[in-house]
């Protein structure tokens, strides 16, 4: 059930219908209706997530209740050795049974299998199975993961009610693609009923809308392109390879933002605010400044469980350069089972530990003043960051270790190949039109740059908006990418 189809428009036609006329109807009396509002959530957000796989059901309620009850053992136990074996199972059952099995064991026995075959003649060491990857997996674990750990950490108490710590694992707008929501900051907002006055429908309407374009217009229309030049990069020329190294530095962000974007939109309208998860990754200066503002959930996520947990900063040089690493390899693994992944991963934590060189190098021994040269030094800045976050993110879509290695190669030894111009021609205009609007969103968002429009002018508008829409969306229906992740 994508949040661009049909099929969701009415389904969540029907939730907000239930939420906001029906349900308060039914329970006049305060305390009675926020429990049947958090059971009806919890049971849309099961029929959306279910809508996938029957079965997935099951696994997210297993989740559920391992971290529930962990979370009332962590908080409740006066003995230490329960809570450390309450977390350890926490950590366990999420990333070893249900992350570890689900996500990476097929990858983990192929390469074993590899292993073995080639250098002692053992094959099929271990047996392939055909397992289906639960949608948002990665999501909710770390989800459910943060509750427990904040307990450990008394960072938060542990919720006594199950439907709501449930709720807050499945909730459906962010359920399979984030933003990764932490429990301190969406148990609260489950505390009080919401009053349909208070909802902010034309910021609703716009994010909805924004993100939709950004899907289905710019993503779902380039996309097609750039899968077909990295499903046989070798055929291409590398005018091509550029192109879809481009193409899909553009999908990867319209998908997935534009995913966020209508996730918020659709929060927004139950009366509930997800955190932000993307900051115009585009105008970045630099690798540190771009993961500040690319998938920020995650990047929190990983600094505050991840980063901090094993001394973050505090602890000797050496260590502090191998946590701030091994971070960014962990989130490279995160994203998916393969070596391109891994090898993707170890790269970002290079980059981030070369800058942090550069700068304490700069800082100890280059005393100059720059400030006259900033215009240019910004501009160099942002034209190395994105030749750097364009090229090493051809290692993020690449099928394999191979296919990376050819594209790398049609991109910087000049050869000839295929290129068609419908892919210029569809291609360069959805890369510029992502590079004016980070600028846009540049001046309104960071330099707060307000364009107020009269609401009768912009509803008014509202009807020529999907009309436009609906002539450029195209007829084929694509998953958003982070749903295998």
């Amino acid at each position: 059930m994508l949040f661009s189809n049909f099929e969701f428009f009415l389904f969540f036609g029907v939730v907000f219908f239930l939420y906001w006329y029906v349900l308060p109807w039914a329970f006049p009396v305060e305390e009675r209706r926020l429990s049947a509002i958090h059971i009806f959530l919890l049971i849309a957000s099961y029929v959306f997530y279910m809508s996938w796989d029957w079965r997935f059901g099951g696994l997210i309620l297993i989740s559920t209740y391992v971290d529930f009850l962990a979370g009332r053992i962590i908080h409740t136990s006066d003995k230490k050795l329960y809570r450390i074996l309450a977390l350890n199972t926490s950590l366990i059952v999420n990333l070893i049974f249900i992350l570890g099995f689900f996500k990476y064991y097929n990858f983990l026995s192929s390469s074993l299998n590899e292993v073995m075959n080639g250098f002692f003649g053992f094959p099929n060491t271990l047996p392939i199975l055909d397992i289906i990857l639960p949608v948002g997996v990665s999501f909710y674990t770390f989800q459910s993961l943060s509750y427990t750990i904040d307990i450990y950490r008394k960072v938060i108490e542990s919720e006594k009610s199950f439907i709501k710590f449930a709720l807050f694992v499945s909730f459906f707008p962010q359920l399979v693609a984030g933003p990764i929501v932490t429990a301190k900051t969406f148990l609260p907002q489950l505390s009080g009923t919401k009053k349909l006055e208070d909802i902010p429908f034309r910021k609703a309407i716009r994010y909805f809308l924004m993100g939709y374009f950004k899907k289905v217009i710019l993503s779902d229309n380039v996309s097609p392109i750039s899968d077909l030049i990295y499903s046989n990069p070798g055929a291409y020329s590398t005018e091509a390879a550029w192109l879809a190294a481009f193409l899909f530095w553009v999908q990867v962000y319209c998908d997935f933002s534009g995913y966020t974007d209508m996730a918020y939109s659709v929060a927004l309208l139950l009366g509930f605010e997800l955190p932000e998860n993307f900051r115009m990754p585009y105008i970045s200066r630099s690798i540190t400044e771009h993961w500040r503002r690319w998938h920020i959930t995650l990047s929190t996520w990983l600094r505050d469980y991840v980063y901090i947990s094993m001394g973050g900063s505090r602890a000797g040089v050496f260590r502090y350069r191998f946590n701030l690493w091994f971070t960014m390899f962990v989130g490279g693994v995160w994203h998916g089972a393969n070596w391109t992944f891994v090898v993707w991963g170890s790269i970002q934590g290079g980059l981030l530990l070369l800058e942090s060189f550069l700068k304490e190098f700069r800082e100890k021994y280059i005393h100059f003043d720059y400030s006259r040269f900033t215009p240019f030094l910004n501009t160099f800045r942002w034209i190395y960051t994105t030749f750097l976050t364009v090229t090493v993110g051809t290692c993020f879509r690449s099928d394999s270790l191979e296919k990376e290695w050819i594209l790398l190669q049609k991109m910087f030894i000049y050869s000839e190949g295929i290129l068609r111009p419908y892919m210029l021609k569809t291609g360069i205009p959805v890369i510029l039109i992502v590079f004016a609007a980070h600028w846009i969103g540049y001046f309104i968002f960071e330099k707060k740059k307000e364009w107020k429009i009269p609401a009768k002018i912009e509803f008014a508008l509202y009807p020529l908006v999907i009309l436009l829409f609906s002539l450029f969306t195209p007829d084929h229906e694509i998953p958003f990418i982070y749903f295998q992740f």
